[in-house]
C-alpha cells in the first residue's frame, strides 16, 4: 500500500513539473507574421541603393528615404503574412510609374520568414508583373 502511495504523489510531481514546463513554453512563443504588422521598421532590400523607414499600422504605411521624402501608401492586408500596397494619391501627387503601379493592382509584400525577434524576410512585386518587379529584403524593427 505504501509504495502505491508514493507511487501516485510520483506521478503527480511528474505531471506538475510538465504542466509548469507547457505554462512556460506557451509565454515564450517565437515571432510571427502578426507581430510585424504594426510599427517601426528599416527596410534593407537587395535591389535598391539605401534603405527606407517605415511607419505602418494596419492600414497604412509611410516610407521616408535617406533624404527625407515620403512615400504614403494605403494597405490591405490578405492573408496573416501578405498584405497589397496602393500609392495613396489622398496624400501625396503621383507619378506615372505610381499610377501605374496602382492600376496594376498594387505591390504585393509576402512576409517570408522570421530571421530574429526584429527582422523579417520579405518579397514585394506589383500584382500583375511578378516575374519583372521582384524585390527581396528584410524589415528591421527600430524603437
Amino acid at each position: 500500500m505504501e509504495i502505491i502511495a508514493k507511487t501516485m504523489v510520483f506521478k503527480k510531481r511528474q505531471m506538475l513539473i510538465v504542466l509548469i514546463s507547457l505554462l512556460f513554453a506557451s509565454c515564450n512563443e517565437s515571432p510571427s507574421c502578426k507581430d510585424f504588422k504594426e510599427g517601426n521598421y528599416n527596410i534593407v532590400s537587395e535591389n535598391a541603393l539605401s534603405d527606407f523607414a517605415v511607419i505602418r499600422n494596419l492600414d497604412s504605411q509611410i516610407e521616408t528615404n535617406e533624404y527625407g521624402d515620403k512615400t504614403y501608401y494605403s494597405i490591405e492586408w490578405i492573408s496573416e503574412c501578405s498584405f497589397i500596397s496602393m500609392f495613396d494619391d489622398t496624400k501625396m501627387v503621383l507619378n506615372d510609374e505610381m499610377r501605374m503601379i496602382n492600376s496594376d493592382g498594387g505591390l504585393v509584400v509576402e512576409l517570408l520568414e522570421v530571421l530574429d525577434d526584429d527582422c523579417i524576410s520579405y518579397q514585394s512585386y506589383v500584382k500583375n508583373f511578378k516575374e519583372l518587379s521582384l524585390r527581396k529584403g528584410k524589415f528591421c524593427r527600430i524603437e
